[in-house]
């Protein structure tokens, strides 16, 4: 099996209108449901795929009001795999 790896140096994420607490326990298994995104995304190319990102905006996500740290959790992941997605190339 081949490795496969993922580095990120930094990640910034701005949280605007969420409690810290929220925002702790949204992105405290981040890692897990990145991981489990690209995974499914991967499944469907058969390839290897690379490629360098050196900065990257994701746009603006409105929750709805009382989302849960699971909820924001998912939707980080899905922004952050989006853009890995569409940088990386065969």
């Amino acid at each position: 099996m081949r490795e496969r790896r993922i580095d990120i140096d930094r990640l910034d994420i701005r949280l605007k209108g969420v409690s810290p607490e929220l925002a702790r326990a949204a992105v405290g298994d981040l890692g897990r449901d990145l991981t489990s995104q690209l995974a499914a995304a991967r499944q469907d190319q058969g390839d290897r795929r690379t490629g360098s990102l050196d900065r990257a905006a994701s746009g603006t996500v409105r929750l709805a009001p009382g989302a849960t740290p699971s909820e924001l959790r998912r939707t980080i992941a899905g922004r952050i795999a989006a853009v890995i997605r569409s940088t990386t190339k065969t």
